[in-house]
């Protein structure tokens, strides 16, 4: 029981070439479908994972790799399709390098382990929200690009909060460096 929040990670990571297969081919439904199934398994091997006492390691790296791969695969597929706006993209992977890194940083220098916050959680969910609308229904590339600054706003403002938390926590350990 303990092993299938890691499964269902697995079986994510797998949906990954199908997903974009269907879209590169212009199956926008079925496309859509494995992102929402991929989006909501998601949702699942987290709920189990807690619920079952089954944190491990392996999910800790491989549960947020499947995440941003299959939303880096759809934003990268979006613009290859000429449905979303290329600067769009590269704002969104330079927040994504700045936060991967920063908590890399973070993790070992200061040994702190950034964990996810609910406004990290709340911009991930329109990011994936606005993807899979974005897939499913053939909206024009001005809409697509509205809704995705949008959700690139939110990614910003989610990067600054988990950066403010993390500084407060470095700011901490200095503190008590000090004193002892």
């Amino acid at each position: 029981m303990k092993h299938i929040p890691n499964i269902i990670t697995c079986i994510r990571i797998l949906l990954i070439p199908v997903f974009c297969y269907y879209l590169w081919n212009d199956n926008a439904v079925v496309a859509g479908i494995v992102f929402i199934v991929a989006s909501l398994s998601d949702v699942l091997d987290g709920y189990l994972s807690r619920k079952l006492n089954a944190v491990s390691n392996f999910g800790k790296l491989a549960d947020p790799f499947a995440d941003k791969v299959m939303q880096i695969s759809a934003i990268i597929l979006l613009v290859l399709l000429n449905r979303m706006s290329t600067w769009i993209m590269i704002v969104i992977f330079v927040k994504d390098f700045i936060l991967i890194a920063g908590g890399l940083l973070i993790k070992f220098i200061f040994k702190i382990t950034v964990t996810s916050r609910w406004f990290g959680k709340i911009s991930a969910f329109y990011l994936n929200a606005v993807l899979a609308v974005s897939i499913l229904f053939g909206m024009s590339r001005n809409v697509i690009n509205i809704l995705m600054i949008i959700a690139l706003v939110m990614q910003v403002a989610s990067l600054i909060g988990y950066a403010t938390l993390s500084l407060i926590e470095i700011k901490k350990i200095n503190k008590e460096k000090g004193a002892v």
